[in-house]
């Protein structure tokens, strides 16, 4: 989706509302998945919104390096982080 969000025609309205509302609904997907985790309702929201921002930003990274590294330390740090609030 973000290939289309950053090649989007500004006159294209009805496309542009189809992208964010596939990005609303991938994350509200990952959301009910860690509301099914114990998250609490606005936690599960914030993290999923953040997990969706940061793969889609890790994508572009990672095929601008040509290597998955930033995948595995994004993995690592989010293990880390939902580790650390268990706590």
């Amino acid at each position: 989706m973000q290939n289309l969000a950053n090649e989007l025609p500004a006159l294209d309205a009805e496309l542009t509302k189809r992208i964010a509302r596939g990005f609303v609904e991938s994350t509200e997907i990952i959301a009910e998945h860690f509301r099914g985790c114990g998250f609490a309702p606005t936690r599960a929201s914030s993290t999923a919104a953040a997990l969706v921002a940061a793969l889609e930003g890790a994508r572009t990274i990672a095929r601008l390096e040509r290597t998955p590294a930033v995948f595995e330390a994004l993995a690592e740090v989010s293990v880390q982080r939902w580790a650390a609030s268990e706590g």
